[in-house]
């Protein structure tokens, strides 16, 4: 099954080109997550630079890569690098954590099955120390319901650059975030 791609400018003509490429491209990540319906790229150009912005939805996963170049054909090849990048390393935790389970499921003597003699856990290496980014601090937020424009001020007083809170005509909890262009962005849950 492909990747439906779908390639869109912004105030600008998309060429039979970029889009060619686009598709070549992006139908390479399929062989690092299969269940990618969908990839939607915007190409536009900003103040002299070539942007573009590739967004991977499916199964669930949503993937969001921008990048800015000189060239466009550039920035494309960069945000699929990147996303690549990422789905390799998805793909890589996911599997080990299936890995991990199954030794777990297959162990009978209650060790996860990585005993060594007498049950004795074997020594680990410096080569498994994990090193992948965890939770570090939770934080419980009280969240009054408001709107957007109420959401947007108590953005604008916290250092952050981004803002929960509970809409207070969905009742639904939603996301206003500071763009890098100097405008809002709103995350809006799609049930």
């Amino acid at each position: 099954m492909s990747i439906a791609v779908s390639v869109k400018g912004k105030h600008l003509q998309v060429t039979e080109g970029l889009r060619d490429h686009a598709q070549h491209r992006l139908q390479k990540l399929e062989t690092y997550f299969r269940d990618i319906r969908e990839a939607v790229v915007v190409e536009s150009v900003e103040g002299g630079l070539h942007r573009v912005e590739v967004t991977l939805e499916g199964d669930g996963l949503m993937l969001r890569g921008e990048e800015r170049t000189n060239d466009m054909y550039v920035s494309l090849d960069r945000v699929v690098d990147k996303l690549e990048q990422r789905l390799k390393k998805f793909k890589a935790k996911h599997t080990d954590l299936r890995h991990q389970q199954s030794l777990r499921t297959a162990g009978a003597d209650g060790l996860g099955g990585v005993s060594g003699m007498d049950g004795i856990l074997p020594a680990g290496s410096e080569e498994d120390v994990d090193d992948a980014p965890r939770i570090v601090r939770t934080k419980a937020v009280t969240m009054k319901p408001m709107g957007i424009d109420d959401a947007v001020q108590m953005l604008e007083l916290t250092d952050h650059d981004w803002y929960v809170y509970l809409d207070m005509d969905t009742h639904m909890t939603q996301v206003v975030y500071r763009r890098r262009d100097g405008n809002y962005g709103l995350v809006v849950p799609k049930i």
